[in-house]
C-alpha cells in the first residue's frame, strides 16, 4: 500500500501492549533473552526483531529508522548521535587504506573538514572537485569508491545534478552518498535517481525544533548492515529518548517544511527588492541559475536561502539588528535562524578555500521557521534599515 509523506511520518509502528498513540521509549541499554540459545540469532546474523543491545538496536529507535526508511523511498535507515557521526561512520563503512574519496569541494564545512584533515590520517585519498567535474569522471578518477555530495549546497543553495552525478560515478564504479539535510526527504528524494546512501542531519529538518542532535542514513539492506556495523565499533548511536522525540517531530516534518518553503520563497522575492542586498540565492527564483535543475529533481524548493551583503560589518550588522530571528548556527528547526558562513560553518578556512566554496565574508544564511512569514519580513526590513 503507497503511503503518502504525512502518512509515512505518522504511522509507524504499533503499541500493541497498551495500544498507546505513540510508541513507547524503550530506555533500556540491555535486553534479555529467555534461553542462552537465542543468542544464536545474533551470531547467525538474523538479527530481525532481535535486541540485545541498544548500542545495536533498539525498539524505539527501530520504528523511527523504519519511518525514515520510507519517507526516503529506501529499504531500511539507521539513526546515529548527529550528522557528523553520520557522515564519518557511512564514509568508512566503505573505504579502507589506500582507497580514493571523489568530494564535492563545496561542502558543509565540517564535513569538508573531515574529508581533508582526518580521512588522510586513515590512508584514504581525497580528491576535490568543482561540480562541474562530478559529470564527468576523467581517468584520474577511476580508482574512486566513492562519490561524495550534497544538494542543495551549503550555504549558497546551488544545485547539482544527482541524476548526472550517479551516472557518472557508475562509469567509474563508485558508490554515491549524497548529504540531503537542506531539502529534507520532503522536498527531495536522492535514491529515486539512483544515489546509493541518503544522509541527514537530524537534528535539522526531521528533528525541527533545536532541541535533538540526531543522524541518519538511508540504503539498501545490504548496505545498511554494513554501516551498521562500523556504528557498533564507533559507537555513535542515538539514544532512544532522542529516537522518540525525532518519532514526535516526524510526524510533522511535511507541514513544517510546506510552510518553510512557502516562507523562503517570499523571503527571496522580498530580498531581490531590496537595495542593500547585493544577491540573493534561492533555487525558487525563475532567474536562479539552479532553478531548472531544482525543478527537475525537488518537490519544494526548501527553506534555506542566502543573501550577500556589501561586506562583513554590513552582515554583522544586519544579523545583530533582529529581533525576531535568531543569529544562530544550526538549520530546520521551526525559529527563523540567521548566520554568517566564515563566522560559524565555514569559519578557519582558508581565504582560497572559501573562494573555491563561492563563501564571501557578507554572506548571511537564513533558515526560514514558521513564523509569520509578514512579521519576518518587517523583521529583515528593520534590520537592513540600520545598516
Amino acid at each position: 500500500m503507497i503511503k503518502s509523506k504525512s502518512t509515512q511520518a505518522i504511522h509507524g509502528r504499533k503499541d500493541k501492549t497498551y495500544r498507546g498513540a505513540n510508541y513507547p521509549i524503550y530506555q533500556s541499554t540491555t535486553f534479555a533473552v529467555e534461553k542462552s540459545d537465542d543468542y544464536d540469532k545474533y551470531i547467525s546474523g538474523d538479527e530481525e526483531e532481535f535486541y540485545m543491545y541498544t548500542r545495536y538496536s533498539n525498539p524505539t529507535v527501530r520504528n523511527v529508522e523504519e519511518k525514515i526508511a520510507a519517507l526516503e523511498n529506501a529499504e531500511d535507515a539507521i539513526l546515529f548521535s548527529s550528522g557528523m557521526a553520520a557522515i564519518t561512520t557511512v564514509i568508512l563503512s566503505f573505504v579502507e587504506n589506500g582507497s580514493t574519496v571523489v568530494a564535492q569541494r563545496r561542502l558543509y564545512g565540517m564535513a569538508y573538514r573531515f574529508l581533508r584533515d582526518i580521512a588522510p590520517k586513515f590512508g584514504i585519498q581525497v580528491q576535490f572537485v568543482d561540480e562541474s567535474q562530478l559529470y564527468t569522471f576523467s581517468e584520474d578518477f577511476l580508482q574512486a569508491r566513492i562519490v561524495y555530495f550534497e544538494t542543495p549546497i551549503n550555504p549558497t543553495t546551488d544545485c547539482v545534478s544527482i541524476s548526472k552525478t550517479v551516472k557518472a560515478a557508475r562509469k567509474i564504479g563508485a558508490l554515491t552518498i549524497m548529504d540531503n539535510t537542506f531539502a529534507s526527504p520532503i522536498n527531495q528524494n536522492p535514491i529515486d535517481f539512483g544515489v546509493d546512501v541518503v544522509i541527514h542531519s537530524a537534528t535539522k529538518y526531521i528533528g525541527g525544533h533545536s532541541d535533538i542532535m540526531a543522524g541518519a542514513a538511508a540504503s539498501t539492506k545490504g548496505r545498511v548492515r554494513a554501516i551498521r556495523e562500523t556504528m557498533k565499533a564507533f559507537g555513535g548511536c542515538i539514544n532512544p529518548i532522542d529516537a522518540y522525540m525525532l518519532d514526535r517531530s516526524l510526524k510533522t516534518l511535511k507541514v513544517r517544511v510546506e510552510q518553510q518553503n512557502r516562507g523562503a520563497q517570499r523571503l527571496a522575492e522580498f530580498f531581490m527588492r531590496q537595495k542593500k542586498v547585493k544577491a540573493v540565492f534561492y533555487p525558487g527564483l525563475p532567474g536562479s541559475k539552479n532553478y531548472k535543475i531544482a525543478r527537475r529533481q525537488m518537490k519544494g524548493f526548501g527553506g534555506m536561502l542566502c543573501v550577500e551583503l556589501v561586506n562583513l560589518e554590513s552582515a554583522k550588522k544586519f544579523c545583530d539588528n533582529l529581533e525576531i530571528a535568531l543569529n544562530a548556527t544550526s538549520l530546520g528547526g521551526t525559529d527563523t535562524l540567521v548566520s554568517i558562513p566564515v563566522l560559524t560553518s565555514h569559519i578557519k578556512m582558508k581565504p582560497e578555500e572559501l573562494n573555491a566554496a563561492k563563501v564571501t565574508e557578507g554572506m548571511v544564511r537564513i533558515s526560514v521557521g514558521i513564523e509569520d512569514v509578514d512579521d519576518l519580513i518587517q523583521d529583515f526590513k528593520n534590520a537592513l534599515a540600520r545598516i
